[in-house]
């Protein structure tokens, strides 16, 4: 069986809980599947959500959970610390295009989605921690380089977080300045989930931060 031991249980792919935010403002709890990302290079989170459905057992109307799959944009999930380490072992699954434009450092060719109305503030009674970038300079960043291919071509990619954000793991000591510098960095982007990919530079500066 390919090395594997024949009464060994091969480990699940988690499905950690995960905050969404709908629309609407509302926010509910759901499964976290997958990420993905399109080709524009703006991330998705595929999740499940369990809902009612109209179902007939013995002939009787009754309704039961029913569960339905939905991409959710990362703008719009939130993190539950408790699943912190789940997350991490989700599958990721990201766009040929997307990889081959950030090993060259080009722009995607569409903007990113201005921010969602309230996104900088925490939602609801959940106690979800959404994104808390408050732009007046205190702000701390961090740096995380994904994995370098060894036949890679262009220069290696580098991902700038927010202090906050809960997809990266390592000290905050970039100040906004050196952050917006990071940026300019050939193969460097700004992760959309903690709002970096809304860092601009202040009243003055160079303009906005790719």
């Amino acid at each position: 069986m390919d090395g594997q031991l024949q009464d060994e249980v091969p480990e699940r792919t988690p499905t950690p809980q995960i905050w969404i935010r709908l629309h609407d403002q509302q926010e509910l709890l759901g499964r976290l599947l997958r990420r993905w990302q399109a080709k524009d290079g703006m991330w998705f989170y595929e999740v499940s959500l369990t809902l009612w459905a109209h179902a007939i057992v013995h002939g009787k109307d009754t309704a039961e959970p029913a569960d339905i799959i939905v991409s959710v944009p990362a703008t719009h999930v939130a993190p539950v610390p408790e699943e912190a380490e789940a997350y991490k072992r989700v599958p990721v699954r990201r766009h040929p295009a997307a990889i081959a434009r950030a090993r060259t450092g080009r722009r995607p060719t569409t903007p990113p989605p201005p921010p969602p109305a309230g996104a900088s503030t925490a939602g609801g009674g959940s106690g979800a921690g959404w994104p808390q970038v408050r732009g007046d300079g205190s702000d701390r960043w961090k740096i995380t380089y994904p994995r370098h291919p060894y036949n890679a071509t262009g220069p290696r990619r580098s991902v700038l977080h927010h202090a906050s954000c809960f997809t990266a793991q390592g000290p905050a000591d970039l100040t906004t300045d050196q952050a917006l510098e990071a940026l300019r960095w050939p193969g460097a982007q700004a992760c959309e989930m903690c709002g970096a990919d809304q860092l601009t530079a202040p009243p003055g500066g160079p303009g906005k931060a790719r």
